[in-house]
């Protein structure tokens, strides 16, 4: 056997040690949405047992050392919130961004944002002028992200109960996540143009205006992006909710805006504190039965109810302004 064959033989045999393991990433992502559930069927005395017994030996590895709730405090759990981040990454427009961004390293007080340029043609061994630099310290205060999933326990305990729970946690944690997003992009150096009635004109018109960037990102209406997904321009094969329309330039769908939302990823910065899970089932929530008609405070425990409340800290600093095109959010 040559060393070609070798290594071949060797990479192959990786691969089905870690397929019989299960460590891929869809299955770490599983094991994430197995504690969240079990959050939701256990209550907070009983929690630490149940995933230390639990069927999946990631979950089990991950509770190792829990008393309650507090899994999230080790790595391994760490590792499956991470996973599940990559499975709904898509519809996230912080993890597109942290695709062409710069990924600041956690623990860290300042950020220093500086640019410059060596300006002038000079001789081998002159010294090398900088000119227009700037240089500017933010403080790190990270901002959370919250999304709340309110079910009733015959609900949960029923058939498709886990189905709709996942389905109403990925909803949830992107809409926060979208949302607290563009609330920490959008300031007074936003800039605004003018829409101009037509979906492909307005994305060609933004990406003008946001200037240089290795990638962009970009919230839209679901009218637009809708649009967008059926010209014969989206060579990234998107979908109606978003993805690549080109190389370079990432569509995620939100509904709550007006206007599409044009972000240069790449003079983006982001702090990630990562995604934590928790049990709520004595809460007290505010709940409406649309997101027009009045709300009312509903306790969880009177109503034989269980909330899991979603978090995500993070910190985005941004040296070039978002674009928006026709509205705001």
């Amino acid at each position: 056997m040559d060393h070609m064959q070798y290594a071949a033989l060797s990479r192959a045999r990786t691969a089905l040690d870690l397929m019989v393991a299960g460590e891929t990433d869809s299955t770490r992502a599983k094991a994430f949405t197995d504690i969240a559930f079990a959050m939701m069927v256990n209550n907070k005395a009983n929690i630490g047992n149940a995933l230390r017994n639990h069927a999946s030996s990631l979950v089990q590895k991950a509770a190792a050392h829990a008393l309650s709730d507090d899994v999230w405090t080790n790595a391994d759990a760490a590792a499956l919130a991470a996973a599940y981040i990559g499975s709904i990454a898509e519809g996230s427009l912080l993890d597109q961004i942290v695709r062409y961004g710069n990924r600041l390293p956690l623990n860290l007080p300042h950020v220093m944002v500086a640019s410059g340029f060596s300006g002038d043609v000079i001789a081998e061994g002159d010294p090398k002028v900088v000119k227009h630099l700037n240089l500017g310290v933010d403080d790190v205060t990270t901002k959370k992200a919250a999304a709340i999933i309110v079910l009733t326990n015959e609900l949960i305990r029923a058939a498709g109960g886990r189905a709709l729970f996942e389905e109403e946690l990925r909803k949830a944690v992107t809409r926060a996540i979208n949302a607290s997003v563009l609330d920490q992009l959008i300031d007074s150096d936003t800039i605004s143009i003018p829409a101009g009635g037509d979906a492909l004109a307005d994305l060609r018109a933004g990406l003008a205006a946001a200037g240089p960037s290795d990638g962009y990102v970009v919230a839209a209406p679901a009218t637009d992006v809708i649009d967008l997904s059926l010209r014969l321009e989206n060579r990234g094969g998107m979908g109606v909710r978003g993805g690549t329309f080109v190389p370079g330039v990432e569509v995620v769908a939100m509904d709550a805006i007006s206007g599409m939302h044009v972000i240069p990823a790449s003079q983006v910065s982001v702090l990630d504190g990562g995604l934590q899970v928790r049990g709520a089932e004595h809460a007290t929530v505010t709940m409406a039965d649309s997101p027009t008609s009045p709300s009312e405070l509903v306790s969880l425990w009177q109503t034989n109810s269980t909330g899991l409340l979603a978090e995500r800290n993070f910190f985005i600093s941004h040296a070039a302004p978002i674009v928006i095109v026709g509205g705001g959010s």
